[in-house]
């Protein structure tokens, strides 16, 4: 289980339908441990999942989970990483885009469609 709780959200700013989280990635987590070794860095799928832990927080994530699209990872992130996570719910097409930043790079990106529950 991912334990998204366990990251420092410093501060958010929100606006309608797009929150922005302002995080601290301690270097003591978990996810770091063996992936890889002699280079930690927090796997794809941990980013994804806080993308969606945080979003269903803010919006109306109505349905499950349908598909990903144009999912990038960019840029490592490293233990002790400061980064802004940007939420963006389209309710119109049951979308989610997200992306971990900071103020040198994109670390990662992509949007995240949900369905209605059959």
């Amino acid at each position: 289980m991912l334990y998204p709780d366990v990251v420092d959200v410093q501060d958010s700013r929100e606006a309608e339908n797009q929150i922005i989280l302002n995080l601290h990635v301690p270097a003591g987590l978990d996810y770091f441990s063996g992936h890889f070794p002699n280079m930690p860095v927090l796997p794809g799928v941990v980013q994804i999942h806080w993308a969606v832990h945080y979003a269903a927080q803010y919006f109306p994530l109505v349905g499950g989970f349908t598909s990903m699209e144009h999912i990038k990872f960019q840029s490592l992130v490293l233990p002790d990483a400061k980064l802004a996570l940007s939420l963006h719910w389209s309710a119109e097409k049951q979308q989610l885009e997200f992306s971990f930043s900071n103020s040198e790079r994109k670390h990662s990106s992509g949007r995240i469609v949900f369905g209605k529950d059959v």
